[in-house]
């Protein structure tokens, strides 16, 4: 990600980013209510809607973000609701050890994927293969127009994913958008 791109993400975080409307999207809330609570991973987690979500839901949950802002408010948000999630200052290209060697169950992404660079992209998906456990989801929502993936063209070499679901759709009526659901 770019320097100017990065400053634009922090500035976005002093006010009120238009990502972070702080409602719970409903294919996260449809996986909540179908799958046992189990280890989770929010990528680019913000101010932690999702992660409080799971959470609730009785999930063990490590959301990451690089703006520590973003991660000051999510952690805030967290002991005020009474619950406890493991929010952490990251780069989702250079997680740490202690998030990298502990497989979850479910790796979540809302937005972040497709704001990454290519090669940024690369190191992310070459991570995914060690943070899913067997059996894990990953839950990903993104600019991706019909027919297209997260795993297209050079990412398609990833070894046990498989797509289990896809909703389309449009994001505020402007651009493509999907969800994916894969499982490891």
């Amino acid at each position: 990600m770019s320097l100017l791109r990065r400053i634009s993400f922090r500035l976005w975080y002093l006010r009120h980013p238009p990502w972070d409307h702080g409602i719970v999207p409903p294919e996260l809330l449809e996986f909540i209510s179908t799958h046992s609570p189990g280890r989770a991973l929010d990528l680019g987690c913000g101010t932690g809607t999702s992660s409080l979500a799971l959470a609730r839901a009785g999930w063990r949950v490590t959301g990451v973000d690089f703006i520590p802002h973003a991660i000051r408010k999510a952690r805030r948000k967290a002991a005020s609701a009474g619950l406890r999630v493991d929010f952490r200052v990251a780069n989702v290209t250079r997680l740490p050890a202690q998030v990298l060697n502990q497989p979850r169950d479910l790796v979540l992404d809302i937005g972040c994927f497709h704001g990454l660079t290519p090669s940024e992209r690369t190191r992310y998906l070459e991570n995914l293969t060690r943070l899913l456990a067997p059996g894990g989801n990953w839950l990903i929502y993104g600019f991706f127009g019909p027919g297209e993936s997260p795993l297209d063209g050079s990412y398609d070499h990833l070894p046990g994913l498989r797509l289990e679901w896809r909703r389309d759709g449009m994001e505020r009526n402007e651009r493509p958008a999907a969800w994916l659901c894969y499982l490891s």
